[in-house]
């Protein structure tokens, strides 16, 4: 779950231009009103926004009192149906507002445990409103008198945001998310905290002597549990504090952080901590969970744990394995943090790599075909253009080839029958999880699938096929807390409770023979292999480990059992024995249970049209099982709702002071900006008086997103400034006013983006600065008139990165633009500019050395028609930055102009160390050192400066860059580099560069 309070979020939402629209267009909203929140919702959601608007009041009532602090205004809460991942987001600036994604979350995750997952989401992310937005001392008074602003894109602005938003924004994720994470907890039957997912990670650390410092959760590492660890060290800290602080600490703290300012974390800490920083306690944590793990090993070690034999630990999270049909073959899915996910296929031993292929983001599963010469599986891809949704794909892997077969299906975990002739499959769809079937005949391009159980709000998962097709289970997970292993009988159409738990019950999986199935199950405090004998009626242990396993696939010979295995660097596929006379109809060593058991049974199954339901247990049941019974509390009344309207929100909410220089002084103005709720409306307007010249001057943003393409208004009346014109040592000012309109088709894949983009600008470039009567500045020619245009132009990226990457390592960017300067409608020139710039990233396959990337870019313009004046020239030399399009390093700034220019670079980029340190919770970590040696070349001509080969000039150098993450969550790459212009004007620099995304 990502819960981002950073400012800079909701800046990019305001500012960001011309970019895809954040929903669905064709999702309809409504809104409800309670007390203290607003509910919006779309289509498919109604039942969902009613549970939602109860949930968040009873938090409400709850947490105003943990962390003191009640909402000037209500909270808007943004519920979504466009991802099969579950995700969440909260922003308190500029205003305080919640974006659920209504999925509920696979056990994979940390998750997976709850009681009721709609409850455990909205506790988490209304925690991080009340901890984030509280205002104390002088923050009280600057919101006042400011707003919760959000920062202009300048220096003094960046300065005046940092002074004047709510301090607790700039907290460290760690204490973000420690905070929510323990709320969660706290306020939750089950939460993530009390969870065996989240102790089986403190365990096998502890196990392994693999715990981070208090600088590796304050920063971003890239290895696992990676963006995990704020939440769960972070949580765990908060629950010591609380623990030994006081159960009031965390509302003492939030309160403590909203009069300081920002950064300054020491001091609240010490106060509350009898002297101890937040590094102190941080260390106490650590003993004390060592002290209380290592007595959970001690008790889990009075029996002998399985032998396990390892299969594969190359790659970090290795994860459902499947035998191939014939037993010959493993496949499993392995997420590499130094490479894209991928597919592998093994021997029977896992040695030797037979064959693997790329995979999307995806929920992991796999299923073979009967004759094992195909792999089914699902992964995730842009749908029209906005929702993230999983579909069935099938490789070939005689050919090497991976097709698609649905489209917008929303499937998971998809397996295909012992016959191959049917699939069964999860689908995701408004806020629930069902089990479904369809044929897999091959005249069929786009098979429906048809819903075998219609659950509401609940989650459905691991559908497993018998091995004689008659039957499938599948783990039904209610809202309760409880979990239940089910069977359905596909001749009947009816289906069964086999178990039913007030713990997790994963992952089925049947014996060969069909007399037993296997099952995960938590009950020991541990993920161990169970078996539920269906003859004897009886469930077994099968397996005893200190950490943990998910995921088991028996055999086909039923002589051993694959699991994927947790060790603290991640999971590993690892096998051991099936041996029916070791397992125990007792349970143990067991840990004491972390979590309340449910408190309301579950609901009745709800069967598919013609079908029946058995509330008994398959073949009679066990002691274990549980009648299903339907829960008989009263169903609360409905909440009126309204159609949804971007009027209540799109108000200015803040503003803050804006100055810069225009040649005569200083302009002195103000800013602000607003979005609805939604998105569908934002803007930002400036407005600012230059007392030096007598003139007033203005800006306007304003982007569309409730339509498809996004509309985009720009109007500005502003000074501008072309520092050291040409070389000359002097600045030129100029008045530029203009007014656009553009239109951008985003055309989204989840690994490539394209989008279209066209407009109409007005433009009127007037001097500011005095100009000679034959209007030259300082002898340079510069334009005073309209310059009036139409413009369209493309972009395509497909470039990845992974954590362990120093740059972008895959792919290319593209990016093509074209205006047309006319008289005839309205220029004062005629005139064509064509721009390009070409870039590709590839990999250097040099694994022992690290991700090595070699860097290639060609970019250019030229312009056709009347002569190119100072102002729009095209400038070649400088170091590389967003303000020099045309960088040639060991030559000077801007220091060849015309109307033509064309540049290439080569860049070898190479990691040197990655020290993945920080100085304590100082909010400043490092994370890689790399290097890169590079070549540019580039000319320009063009006017009284013909085109000529000797006159390309050539520069070559060194860079030495650290990736940092500075104030705990910006990302920035400077640069330290050395550059030999080897040509006519070269010379060696020394500079400095700051890159941002590389």
């Amino acid at each position: 779950m990502k819960s981002l309070m950073l400012a800079v979020v909701a800046l990019f939402w305001l500012a960001t231009t011309a970019q895809a629209a954040k929903f669905d267009t064709r999702f309809t909203y409504s809104t409800i009103e309670t007390a203290h929140f607003t509910i919006h919702y779309h289509q498919g959601l109604e039942a969902a926004a009613q549970k939602a608007a109860r949930l968040a009041e009873e938090a409400h009532e709850k947490l105003t009192l943990e962390f003191k602090w009640q909402p000037a205004e209500k909270t808007q809460v943004i519920l979504i149906d466009d991802s099969d991942f579950t995700n969440g987001l909260a922003i308190t600036i500029p205003y305080n507002t919640i974006y659920l994604q209504v999925v509920p979350p696979s056990l994979a995750s940390t998750l997976g445990e709850y009681d009721d997952w709609m409850r455990t989401l909205i506790t988490h992310e209304y925690a991080h409103i009340l901890s984030a937005d509280p205002a104390r001392g002088y923050s009280k008074v600057t919101r006042a008198i400011f707003g919760k602003p959000l920062p202009w894109m300048d220096p003094i602005a960046v300065v005046m945001f940092l002074a004047t938003a709510p301090p607790n924004t700039f907290m460290p994720r760690w204490w973000h998310e420690g905070m929510a994470t323990w709320a969660e907890t706290k306020y939750t039957g089950q939460g993530r905290g009390k969870g065996s997912y989240y102790d089986m990670i403190f365990r096998a650390a502890v196990a392994e002597n693999n715990l981070p410092g208090v600088d590796q959760i304050n920063g971003d590492v890239p290895f696992w549990p990676a963006g995990s660890l704020p939440y769960i060290y972070g949580y765990r800290l908060q629950r010591y504090i609380a623990e030994t602080y006081g159960e009031d600490a965390a509302g003492k703290l939030t309160q403590a952080h909203a009069g300081r300012i920002p950064y300054t974390i020491s001091a609240p800490a010490k106060r509350n901590f009898n002297g101890n920083s937040y590094r102190d306690v941080y260390e106490d944590m650590l003993v004390a969970l060592r002290k209380e793990q290592s007595a959970r090993i001690a008790l889990l070690s009075r029996k002998p744990f399985t032998t396990l034999s390892r299969i594969s630990d190359e790659g970090e999270n290795l994860t459902y394995p499947r035998f191939s049909p014939d037993g010959s073959r493993i496949a499993f899915t392995r997420r590499d943090p130094h490479d894209h996910a991928s597919v592998v296929v093994t021997d029977a031993t896992g040695r030797h790599v037979l064959a693997s292929f790329r995979r999307q983001f995806s929920d992991g599963s796999l299923s073979w075909s009967p004759d094992g010469k195909r792999i089914y599986f699902t992964q995730a891809e842009i749908t029209r253009g906005f929702d993230l949704y999983q579909d069935l794909y099938v490789h070939d892997l005689d050919h090497d080839r991976t097709d698609r077969l649905t489209k917008g299906e929303r499937l998971g975990e998809v397996q295909l029958s012992p016959d191959g002739k049917l699939f069964a499959a999860v689908q995701s769809g408004t806020g629930s999880q069902n089990l479904v079937l369809f044929e897999s005949g091959a005249g069929q391009e786009k098979p429906k699938p048809s819903p075998v159980t219609r659950y509401q709000g609940e989650r459905v998962s691991a559908p497993r096929w018998a091995p004689d097709g008659r039957m499938l289970s599948y783990v039904r997970t209610d809202n309760y807390g409880r979990s239940s292993l089910m069977i359905y009988d596909i001749d009947r159409k009816s289906e069964s409770v086999l178990i039913s738990a007030g713990n997790s019950l994963a992952y089925p999986a049947w014996a060969p023979d069909g007399a037993v199935v296997y099952y995960v199950s938590d009950e020991t405090g541990v993920f161990n292999v169970f078996a539920y004998d269906l003859k004897a009626r009886k469930s077994y242990q099968v397996s005893h480990l200190l950490t943990g396993a998910l995921q088991p696939e028996p055999s086909p010979d039923g002589s051993r059992m694959l699991i994927a295995h947790y060790t603290s660097h991640g999971f590993r596929i690892a096998a051991f024995n099936l041996e029916h006379s070791a397992w125990s109809e007792s349970r143990g060593p067991s840990l004491p249970l972390t979590r309340a058991l449910p408190t309301s049974p579950a609901s009745e199954p709800t069967a598919p049209e013609g079908a029946t339901s058995d509330t008994a247990a398959t073949q009679a049941g066990t002691a274990q099982s549980t009648t299903v019974q339907t829960a008989t509390s009263q169903t609360p009344a409905l909440l009126p709702s309204t159609s949804y309207t971007p009027l209540k929100t799109i108000a200015p909410r803040f503003w803050l002071p804006r100055f810069y220089a225009d040649g005569e002084g200083v302009a002195i103005g103000a800013y602000t900006a607003g979005s609805d709720a939604l998105g569908y409306h934002t803007y930002a307007v400036s407005g600012a008086y230059s007392d030096g010249r007598k003139r007033g001057y203005g800006s306007l943003i304003y982007q569309n997103d409730s339509f498809y393409p996004t509309f985009t208004l720009r109007a500005h009346n502003e000074p501008f400034l072309y520092g050291d014109l040409y070389q000359t040592g002097n600045d030129y000012y100029e008045l530029n006013r203009g007014v656009s309109v553009e239109a951008a088709v985003p055309l989204n894949r989840l690994e490539s983006r394209y989008r279209l983009r066209a407009g109409y600008e007005l433009l009127d470039q007037k001097a500011l600065s005095d100009v000679s009567d034959d209007g030259t500045f300082h002898g340079v020619p510069v334009f005073q008139g309209r310059r009036d245009n139409l413009f369209a132009g493309i972009d395509f990226d497909d470039v990845l990165k992974y954590p362990y990457s120093i740059s972008s390592e895959e792919g290319r960017r593209v990016s093509l633009l074209y205006r047309r300067f006319d008289k005839g409608f309205g220029s004062d020139i005629n005139l064509s500019e064509y721009s390009a710039t070409w870039q590709e990233y590839l990999h250097m396959p040099i694994r022992q050395s690290g991700n090595q990337v070699l860097y290639l870019r060609l970019a250019g313009a030229f312009a056709d028609g009347d002569l190119q004046y100072g102002q729009q020239a095209f400038q070649l030399g400088g170091a590389p930055s967003d303000l020099n399009p045309y960088p040639l390093r060991g030559y000077p700034l801007r220091s060849m102009t015309g109307k033509y220019v064309a540049t290439g670079t080569i860049e070898y980029r190479a990691p040197i160390m990655y020290p993945l340190s920080g100085p304590g919770t100082v909010p400043a970590f490092a994370e890689k050192l790399h290097t890169a040696l590079f070549v540019d070349a580039g000319q320009v001509w063009g006017g009284l400066r013909p085109f000529a080969a000797d006159e390309t000039r050539v520069g070559a150098g060194v860079e030495l860059r650290a990736d940092l993450t500075i104030g705990y969550w910006a990302k920035v790459t400077p640069a330290l580099g050395f550059a030999h212009g080897f040509n006519k004007d070269g010379e060696d620099q020394i500079y400095f560069a700051l890159y941002l995304g590389l």
